[in-house]
């Protein structure tokens, strides 16, 4: 989203920067006693004088902006993920979080009684918010979130963070029926 933002801001700093160059030079061509360089000046007075809202292109023109406004605030406002997470190993660095996320869920995996873990870590104030879901016996939750803390704490996470472990009891395995077609 960083990304996102930062392509937004150069264009509207560029669109801006343009229509603020065309306005100098329309008005000093007005001062001059010119014809405009890019509006006909006498053509825009007619058409902002006779336009009225009722008009179906001026209420299309104004839902459009709305819409793009209330798109764009929404945008805005929606949390996403963080791409880095702040550690404590260094001021100023950052890891990746997929790769922290993969880092937990290979040391839930190595805890015997699981079969597969996942892991979804967010940002949480200036620290870290763990969830692990993984697949295995209720009985190995506390060895599990012990291997997780251990991760973290190798990683640079606070202690005190919060770590959330669910345990998935593995079910029947479902035998299904592959049809091979030539």
């Amino acid at each position: 989203m960083r990304l996102v933002n930062r392509v937004a801001a150069l264009l509207l700093t560029l669109g801006l920067l343009v229509g603020g160059l065309l306005l100098v030079a329309e008005v000093v061509a007005v001062a001059l006693n010119r014809p405009g360089l890019v509006a006909d000046h006498t053509g825009w007075h007619r058409t902002l004088t006779t336009t009225r809202l009722r008009d179906p292109w001026v209420r299309t023109g104004i839902i459009a902006a709305g819409v793009l406004g209330l798109l764009i605030l929404f945008g805005q406002l929606v949390r996403w993920k963080p791409d880095r997470l702040p550690t404590r190993l260094a001021d100023g660095w950052h890891l990746q979080r997929r790769s922290v996320e993969q880092h937990l869920a290979g040391a839930a995996d190595g805890v015997a009684g699981v079969a597969s873990a996942t892991a979804v870590v967010r940002r949480y104030g200036t620290g870290w918010r763990t969830r692990i879901r993984a697949v295995g016996e209720a009985s190995v939750a506390p060895a599990v979130e012990s291997a997780v803390r251990q991760e973290l704490e190798r990683l640079g996470a606070s202690p005190d963070d919060p770590v959330a472990v669910d345990m998935i009891v593995p079910g029947p395995v479902r035998r299904t029926r592959i049809r091979l077609r030539r």
